[in-house]
């Protein structure tokens, strides 16, 4: 139980380097200030990360293979991987519904906000309209 506990805590701290080295690649927002680090530095500090990675991956694999999980082995291991697979794909496609949601949602609103300024332009037309047939009937 303890194990899992750990490893628990090993995928969040996974999670947040991959968002990390996934952010570098990301374009910068438009009105957003830019701060550059050395570039030297930057490169150490992804590199050390990536090497982070596999080197923890390496230790997960060996704890199934010949640590403290090996009692849950090979098929262990893969069961574990096949999890990891199925919710990264079952994030990735939350993701993307939210993001075709959300520019439905926008197109919608934009959609409302032309039909509103028609349906007041042709209001304020036709009370224009109606004001000039009555001062025209004195």
């Amino acid at each position: 139980e303890d194990v899992f506990i750990q490893l628990s805590k090993w995928a969040g701290a996974v999670s947040d380097v991959q968002e990390y080295l996934a952010q570098a690649d990301k374009p910068v927002p438009l009105f957003k200030k830019l701060a550059f680090q050395d570039d030297t530095k930057a490169a150490f500090d992804t590199y050390a990360a990536k090497v982070k990675l596999q080197q923890m991956e390496k230790d997960i694999y060996e704890m199934f293979h010949y640590g403290e999980l090996q009692h849950l082995g090979r098929d262990g291991y893969m069961e574990l991987i096949q999890m990891r697979r199925e919710i990264k794909a079952k994030r990735e496609k939350m993701i993307y519904e939210q993001a075709r949601r959300r520019k439905e949602f926008l197109d919608q609103m934009g959609n409302w906000a032309v039909g509103s300024m028609l349906v007041g332009f042709c209001v304020v037309l036709l009370w224009g309209t109606a004001a000039l047939i009555m001062e025209h009937a004195k």
